[in-house]
């Protein structure tokens, strides 16, 4: 996944990474600590704790996982920035913890402790592993900006915890769980360096390609000493695992392998915590359990495993004079994922300085913040094609259309988040730029952050290189503030009477950032009903004075506080349609630190309470209640069912019905009315209860037995009665009776740690027993093993306890089980004869008892899923290879497969036969055995004869790739040998060999923002590039440019970032677009001349190149979709007179022509002449384009109607001199209104003015 830049600034400091693995390496067996490049305990600052046979602070529930580290900063700092940043896997081997990567973890500094929530700016799930036969494994990261806690708390130890991972045995040795802590900080001691973070997760493996990433933003000195240094947070690097490396350099054909002290070459990520000399780090949490580097190294039992954090130089990759750079990452073996980079490279001081500022010191949702950009060139030459970029969190805040200008000037149509022209500045000449945001939503911690860029090309001398690059202004924060107020109302009764009391509870709560003042709640109160004096409570408290028609004052609510208010109204009268609707009104004030004070206000929701009228509609009130309110199957439970006339007559011919659930049976004989049994009644079919008078009550009970476990735990039941009241039948349902029907849910994963075995062999299963029910459950877990199987005494480990006395197939009790709890058990199993099938089926099963409240006793059983070793006989050694772990479609593959027969005796009947998974198929006539061209087919067996002992036979064979195979890419092979021996059959199995189909594929989008342009207007194009396949690719951009169009110099951005300097000519290397993810590209054109067509037809090309991990590359030539922007022109109107004097009395021709330059009409033209004092309008004497238009009084408004594309319309009329001013010469302009068409069939209206005519009015001579 794409980086993602938290932090980018130019700053006398440096960058210090600092963190902690959440794990310790397993064995194969579960709680036992080992050499498997895996995590199989959670490391835990609680030295309480052990889990199985791992040292004391260790933990199997990742809840209670935490691991510290310290940092250090040197004397006189100042912390800039700070990201903690931690992943971990989360969906691996049967285990789903994906509800809970988004949970805060906790966070201790020396000030305290802290809940840190990620920020979603920065969450990344992804495919970390994909290596049959285990099941594709996942990964995340999380981060968030922990600044104000690291500046406050400054350097010490830190830890972290409650960090998802997971310690499945067996895995694709995945497990891990980590967390860094990257801090920028000033120091004056430290030269000026350009200072970046940068946080994702990319997960290179040998089968991806490699990932490039462009960096930019910085410019090294132009003579003298260089340096740099690159820190790393990456996760699942192994010691005992090569081909892992991390290159930089000036451009992706001149990379440099990195390394340092405690990080080789080709074995870069070993699971190694260093510090900021690149040196192991042993201050932490189990710092001296380390993995041994190597190439390759190894690993230590129970040493730190899963994490590299590192600090490396660069200096030796960087040249003089040097914008830019590529670090690459790759692997031709071990896999891993990097999850932050940063960047310290020494710099010269920029000619070039932006500086950020506002009058805003805070915001609320809805405020408008102006920003100005000051620009200045304080070098000694000039600066050219200046872009100044601004952009800003999209999700809470939006910038205001027109609001850019520059030096005072409005720049119509510009936007900072594609890039203000500024062009050239002199030395000592500054740029003011000032454009406004809207604040739309209260930003992820709190603060709306904004920083500008401006890249800018300079030449210090004629003989010196031409630098472009851009420098990063400073950051501003602005607190935004907003309360977040609700109001929830409620009601003591669903109906009413004429004569209640209704009881109103309203509870306001405010869940914002700010507290509220002066809140007050109001309620006019409906028609029908008054207000109860005195009873109003807030808080509990009376308070006696209050009443809700003029306010009832709440005061103060804080942060995350809420309050209680009640009153009560009398129902006085039937309101308007029957129902009492009443609402309330919470107003309030807030304050910001700008002193501001805001009014606000927030209505609760509606309350509806229908009012019963008598005569026409009863009171009857019938309330239900199970008792005991929960239980198990088998228990009793007994439903009363109150029904009280509270009417103003009596009720006739009542009968109670309630159907009972499904879940639930009946008692029979249990019904009893007001505790008079009465045997034959039945609730399903109704239950007479004959009168009931005003006032009078009847109690039923009865009782129900639960038979089985409902969908859902609570089961709500309800009765009902139907009566006659006033001659009117009448039913009435009951309040709903809930039962809470607990059940444990006993659930069995098991696992083995092979798939493939022989007898003889040792095996360990592991299940994990869980419970997602709602009662406890008391467990023994059993597993009566397969005839063809013993179990090994004394391996039994119970959440990695080693419980030597337990043996599953006697039963192995695990005690209780909570709710939501889990228990793993893990023991061994040695295989001791040939199953007839082939295969080593085995199953789990758990029998559990649970108790429910009222004592009564249940009882239940789980199976696991079945675990299936498939059995090869070690008589024959079976080895099968490919001559390429990858390919692309149509590729073919040649397998080797060596028969060794390993026994003492010959084998006889041999005949093997491949088996793959779908997508290849086999090339006929390319078997060869021992050499020798054979006419076999391998997919249905080939026939081998005898083998003696010691003997070997070596088959090759091809298959062609015929397509991706879905979903994991992967065509896994195997090949199967039958034979005899002593007339017993056998079945030996190769190793499985996975070949990766590769897809190289990508599709690129491109748009233009403005849906047309004028000439001198900037166009602003965005090229989405969506790598579609399962390969990275290498991406460089170039775009034939449309004529009458420039490119915008350093107007190019890639995701976000300014790119200056490409050249579009040669193409711009962008980097890796990795499989499945997404580059933007945005950057301008200029509009310089009119196109002939009319319209800028502009196409980007993409060159893709996709690497192999053999190294052989695949290229590719992509467009984008053409993109057309219509180009308009104004309209020319031009003014010219017969001659250049005129005397009183006499006339003069006027000519105006209209031209349209265009290539599309130009409609509902309209020619005005406001003639000069001293001429006047001969009546009758104007003509449009030859044709006299006689009945013309006046040159106010001359309709023309549509000129055609490149057309003319041509007007001339006679004017008279009829005095002359007082300045004889006039100036005479026209002005022409016009429809602009565009091709969409819209329009847009524009006014042009003609050249001016001087004309002379000269008297009569005397």
């Amino acid at each position: 996944m794409p980086f993602v830049n938290r932090f980018f600034l130019n700053s006398n400091g440096a960058i210090t990474y600092t963190g902690n693995t959440l794990g310790l390496s397993r064995s194969d067996t579960v709680g036992v600590p080992g050499t498997v490049d895996s995590i199989g305990a959670f490391v835990t600052i609680d030295t309480s704790q052990t889990f199985g046979a791992y040292p004391p602070g260790t933990t199997g529930d990742y809840t209670l996982d935490s691991s510290s580290a310290i940092l250090q900063l040197p004397l006189g700092s100042t912390v800039l920035y700070a990201e903690l940043i931690w992943g971990g896997m989360y969906i691996n081997q049967g285990v789903d913890l994906s509800a809970f990567i988004d949970n805060s973890v906790s966070f201790t500094t020396p000030s305290g402790v802290f809940s840190i929530a990620p920020d979603p700016a920065t969450n990344f799930e992804v495919l970390l592993s994909n290596a049959p036969p285990f099941d594709p494994a996942y990964a995340y990261v999380r981060s968030a900006d922990v600044t104000p806690l690291i500046q406050a708390a400054g350097a010490g130890t830190y830890t972290t915890g409650g960090v998802v991972g997971t310690i499945v045995v067996p895995d694709p040795t995945s497990n891990h769980a980590m967390w860094t802590l990257a801090v920028v900080y000033s120091n004056a001691s430290l030269p000026l360096r350009n200072l970046s973070i940068r946080v994702g997760a990319d997960v290179i493996l040998a089968t991806s390609g490699p990932v490039d990433t462009l960096v930019t933003g910085f410019a090294t000195p132009f003579m003298g000493p260089l340096d740099g240094r690159a820190l790393i947070s990456a996760q699942e690097g192994d010691a005992n695992k090569t081909g892992d490396m991390a290159l930089f350099g000036p451009d992706a054909g001149t990379l440099t392998a990195l390394s340092g002290p405690n990080n080789l070459t080709n074995n870069f990520f070993a699971s190694q915590v260093n510090d900021d000399a690149g040196m192991l780090d042993i201050s932490g949490t189990f710092g001296t359990r380390n993995q041994i580097n190597g190439n390759p190294g190894s690993n230590i039992i129970g040493g730190r495993q899963g994490y590299d954090v590192t600090n490396v130089s660069i200096a030796g990759t960087l040249l003089n004079a040097q914008t830019s750079a590529v670090f690459r990452l790759t692997t031709n073996g071990d896999g891993y994922l990097v999850d932050s980079i940063g960047l310290q490279i020494d710099i010269q001081t920029p000619v070039i300085s932006i500086i950020k500022s506002t009058p805003a010191t805070d915001a609320i949702v809805g405020d408008i913040i102006t920003y100005t950009l000051a620009v200045e060139n304080t070098g000694d030459v000039d600066t050219t094609d200046v872009q100044v970029t601004d952009s800003i969190d999209e999700t809470s805040s939006v910038f205001v259309p027109g609001s850019v200008t520059l030096n005072g000037v409005p720049v119509p149509g510009a936007d900072p988040d594609t890039g203000i022209t500024v062009g050239t500045l002199t030395p000592g000449d500054v740029a003011f730029i000032t454009f406004q945001y809207q604040v739309t939503a209260v930003p992820f911690g709190g603060t709306l952050d904004d920083q500008g860029r401006a890249a800018y090309t300079y030449q210090l001398t004629p003989d010196s290189p031409i630098i472009s690059t851009f420098v990063p202004s400073n950051i501003i924060q602005i607190p935004v503030y907003q309360p977040i107020v609700g109001l929830v109302k409620s009601a003591d009764m669903s109906t009413a009477f004429i004569g209640d009391t209704v009881t109103y509870t309203l509870i306001a709560s405010n869940t914002g950032n700010i507290s509220i003042m002066n809140a007050v709640i109001t309620d006019p109160l409906p028609a029908g009903s008054s207000f109860v004096a005195g009873s109003v409570t807030v808080g509990g408290v009376s308070v006696p004075a209050a009443n809700p028609v003029t306010g009832i004052s709440v005061g103060t609510i804080g942060i995350n506080s809420s309050v209680t208010v009640t009153f009560q109204v009398l129902v006085t009268a039937n309101p308007p349609g029957g129902n009492l609707v009443n609402q309330s009104t919470i107003s309030y004030t807030y304050q910001p630190p700008d002193g501001r004070i805001i009014i606000g206000s927030t209505p609760s929701n509606q309350v509806v309470i229908p009012i019963v009228t008598p005569p026409d509609s009863p009171d009857v009130q019938i309330i239900k209640v199970g008792s005991p309110n929960s239980g198990i199957v088998g228990d009793i439970i007994t439903y009363s069912i109150t029904a009280t006339n509270n009417s103003i007559a009596a009720v006739f011919n009542a009968v109670l019905t309630d159907i009972i659930p499904g879940s639930f049976s009946f008692v029979p004989a249990s019904v009893t009315i007001n505790g008079v049994p009465s045997p034959a009644a039945d609730p399903a079919a109704g239950i007479p209860l004959g009168t009931l008078l005003i006032g009078q009550s009847v109690t039923v009970a009865f009782q129900v037995q639960i038979v089985s476990v409902p969908a859902q735990p609570v089961v709500l039941n309800q009765a009902s009665l139907t009566y006659d009241f006033i001659g009117n039948p009448v039913t009435t349902p009951s309040t709903p009776g809930g039962v809470t029907v607990l059940q444990p849910v006993i659930g069995l994963l098991k696992r083995a740690s092979v798939t493939v075995a022989s007898v003889g062999d040792t095996v360990n299963y592991s299940v994990t027993v869980t419970n997602t029910g709602n009662l406890a459950a008391n467990v023994t877990l059993t597993d009566p093993l397969n005839a063809f199987s013993s179990f090994v005494p004394g391996t039994v480990r119970i959440n990695g306890t080693l419980t030597p006395a337990a043996n599953p197939g006697a039963g192995i009790p695990l005690g209780s089980i909570a709710p939501g709890g889990s228990v793993l058990v893990s023991y061994d199993v040695l295989l001791t004869s040939s199953p007839p099938s082939g295969f080593f089926d085995n199953q789990a099963s758990a029998a559990f008892t649970f108790q429910s409240p009222s004592g009564a006793m249940g009882s239940g059983s789980s199976l696991s899923n079945i675990v299936r070793i498939a059995e090869t006989s070690p008589l024959l050694n079976v080895v099968k290879s490919a001559s390429e772990p990858f390919g692309l479609v149509g590729d073919i593959v040649t397998y080797t497969v060596t028969i060794t027969n390993a026994s003492a005796g010959a084998v006889m009947n041999v005949v093997a036969t491949d088996n793959s998974t779908p997508g290849t198929a086999f090339v006929p006539g390319s078997l060869t055995i021992d050499g020798v061209p054979s006419a076999g087919n391998i997919k249905v067996g080939v026939s081998l004869g005898t083998l003696n002992p010691g003997q070997v036979i070596v088959l090759t064979y091809q298959e062609q790739i015929l397509a991706l195979p879905a979903p994991s890419y992967d065509v896994d092979d195997i090949v199967t040998v039958t034979f005899t021996q002593n007339g017993v059959p056998l079945t030996s199995l190769s190793n499985v060999v996975a070949v990766t189909v590769f897809i190289p594929s990508a599709i690129a989008t491109k748009s233009a923002r403005e849906p047309f342009a004028f000439v001198g207007d900037e166009i602003h194009y965005q090229v989405t590039i969506t790598n579609t396949g399962n390969l990275n690719a290498g991406v460089t951009w170039d775009d034939m440019l449309p004529e009458g169009t420039v490119f915008v110099e350093n107007s190019l951005r890639l995701n976000g970032v300014p790119v200056p300097g490409v050249n579009m000519y040669t193409g711009a290397f962008i980097g890796t677009v990795e499989a499945q993810s997404t580059a933007i590209v945005t950057y301008k054109l200029k509009v310089v001349s009119y196109p002939p067509s009319g319209q800028v037809v502009n196409q980007a090309q993409l060159s893709l190149v996709y690497t192999l991990p053999n190294g052989r590359t695949f290229t590719d030539v992509i467009m984008t979709n053409p993109v057309t922007v219509p180009i308009l022109t104004l309209a020319l109107l031009t003014k010219i007179a017969s001659s250049s004097s005129v005397v009183v009395g006499s006339t003069i021709a006027f000519e105006l022509t209209v031209f349209n330059p265009n290539v599309n009409p130009i409609a509902n033209v309209i020619v005005r002449d406001d003639l000069p004092n001293g001429l006047s309008f001969v009546p009758g004497s104007l003509s449009l384009n030859g044709t006299p238009l006689p009945n013309t009084t006046g040159l106010d408004n001359i309709p023309i109607g549509t000129i055609p594309a490149q057309g003319t319309a041509t007007l001339r009329f006679l004017a008279k001199a009829i005095f002359a001013p007082a300045n004889p010469v006039v100036v005479n302009t026209a002005t022409v209104s016009y429809d602009l068409l565009l091709p969409d069939g819209s329009r847009i209206s524009r006014i042009g003015v003609s050249n001016p005519v001087r004309v002379v009015i000269e008297e009569h001579e005397e």
